[in-house]
């Protein structure tokens, strides 16, 4: 049963009448006959009678007609479908603390723009807090934090856990002077969120420690720098200094046997989960975020 047909039939059966029907479908008046006798052969039933000067549908071809109404429906349901699948496009403001912005986006954005070059993307550095704000208030579609939220109307979804090292530059590093070394110098902290910062602060109770001196730098590639200068000690991501470990440029303190990690996490509302363009950005950071260069 030809799908061409079952149309052409749907069309007389609306209007009954093959002269307006052939002009509806751009057919010729005996195509149209032609493709309801067809139709009346296969189906061995008579669906159209003419009574003076006016057609009706048989009991078959009421039949027939609400059958066909449902066949149209439901290819019309599935183009609909399938243009929702085109690739997504439009804008999104993306925000995460200057860490991830810079060791973690370029590879996951250019991986994303490959696949929807039509996609806008404004990548804003901020601390973490502010991410949350920015979430929270819809200012920001998609967002990166380190540590984990818990409020309703946030999805967050854990995407690593990493450890953090107080390390110190080997050029000043002396085993027998590290007590003198952690009161004189600096430590030297980013600033990020209130659950970042908690979980400094627990580390440095559990060793019974408290820095003498405080720097705060909002660039955690700042505190690299300074630290490998001699300027400080700092607690940084194991991931981030991990070829500096390697070399030998910078030296773990271990002031304690217990390890302090932080868990990275992305958010964004749940109400715009269902949202194309969104959900594909966060299946695309889901699936490369433990793949970038920095692991």
């Amino acid at each position: 049963m030809e799908l061409r047909n079952l149309k052409t039939f749907q069309v007389v059966a609306e209007c009954l009448n093959f002269t307006k029907a052939a002009e509806q479908l751009n057919f010729t008046q005996p195509t149209v006959t032609a493709q309801i006798q067809s139709l009346e052969k296969e189906l061995n039933q008579l669906l159209i009678f003419r009574v003076g000067r006016k057609n009706h549908l048989t009991p078959a071809g009421k039949l027939l007609k609400k059958y066909t109404d449902d066949i149209f429906a439901t290819i019309d349901e599935m183009e609909s479908a399938l243009q929702g699948l085109e690739k997504p496009h439009g804008y999104l403001k993306v925000a995460a603390p200057e860490y991830y912005c810079t060791y973690y986006f370029p590879t996951i954005v250019s991986e994303f723009l490959t696949s929807f070059p039509d996609v806008h993307i404004n990548l804003i550095s901020c601390n973490s807090d502010e991410v949350v704000k920015g979430i929270e208030n819809n200012t920001y579609d998609v967002g990166i934090i380190a540590g984990e939220v818990s409020k309703n109307g946030i999805t967050n979804i854990t995407l690593d856990e990493e450890e953090l090292l107080l390390v110190i530059a080997k050029h000043v590093f002396d085993p027998d002077q590290l007590e003198h070394l952690l009161t004189t110098l600096p430590f030297i902290r980013y600033k990020v969120g209130v659950n970042f910062q908690s979980a400094i602060q627990r580390y440095f109770e559990q060793a019974n420690f408290s820095p003498g001196k405080v720097i705060e730098i909002g660039s955690e590639e700042a505190i690299k720098r300074a630290v490998l200068k001699g300027t400080g000690y700092g607690l940084l991501s194991s991931n981030l200094i991990k070829k500096e470990l390697q070399n030998g440029e910078l030296i773990p303190i271990p002031l304690t046997n217990q390890k302090i990690t932080f868990k990275t996490s992305l958010l964004y509302l749940k109400k715009n989960e269902d949202k194309d363009v969104l959900r594909s950005f966060s299946e695309v950071i889901e699936s490369l975020w433990t793949k970038t260069d920095n692991h």
